[in-house]
């Protein structure tokens, strides 16, 4: 009779610990501190004399990690339209647009995590055309050919392409939820390219 209440005590702190176990894969939440870092490699190829500053308008195409692609989109779609652009977001990547257009692909290349320490090294490809055309030259991109040639199509419009290239790193210690921790990468990788994206298209403006 004395081991009943002993083994009724071990189930509680058993069923305890596995309660504060999943939280930390369910909830979302960070108590932690994080060091990242961004690398960043971009170039821009224009013809003609495109329309600068930031998009009023422009669609919105991610993809690569499943988990990690859903947040950078939201984030995205979020601080795009904190800059001032109207976001339409697609699921599938077209041969053209009617607008400005924004692709990019993420993946993972090592991602650790543990409820108290988490680390990821990321790769990030972004291509942003300024008149909707030429998503053909992104999936170039993530193959390594770099090379552009603007075809005359006889429009007067100028057009403008952007390739860019993040690889971050971060380190995270302290409590944190694997949703948060998810979070927080699509944080920093969606700050990152919407910096570029805004560097590339402002600095020649007045």
């Amino acid at each position: 009779m004395s081991k009943n209440p002993e083994t009724k005590k071990i189930f509680m702190v058993l069923l305890v610990f596995a309660a504060i176990l999943s939280s930390f894969y369910l909830l979302d939440f960070k108590a932690a501190r994080s060091e990242t870092q961004a690398n960043s490699l971009v170039s821009t190829y224009s013809l003609g004399n495109p329309e600068s500053g930031f998009p009023n308008r422009i669609f919105l195409y991610t993809e690569g990690d499943s988990a990690l692609a859903a947040n950078l989109k939201e984030k995205l779609r979020r601080d795009l339209d904190e800059a001032g652009a109207e976001v339409i977001i697609v699921d599938s990547m077209e041969e053209k647009y009617s607008s400005q257009a924004l692709l990019v692909n993420i993946s993972r290349g090592n991602l650790l995590y543990t409820p108290f320490y988490a680390s990821s090294n990321l790769n990030i490809m972004f291509f942003y055309t300024s008149t909707g055309q030429g998503t053909k030259y992104f999936e170039q991109f993530k193959k390594g050919n770099k090379t552009i040639v603007f075809e005359n199509n006889g429009s007067i419009q100028g057009e403008k392409l952007i390739a860019g290239e993040i690889k971050l790193q971060d380190s995270t210690h302290g409590p944190v939820s694997l949703k948060a921790y998810r979070k927080h990468l699509a944080t920093e990788s969606s700050g990152k390219i919407v910096e570029q994206l805004r560097i590339q298209l402002l600095q020649n403006t007045s």
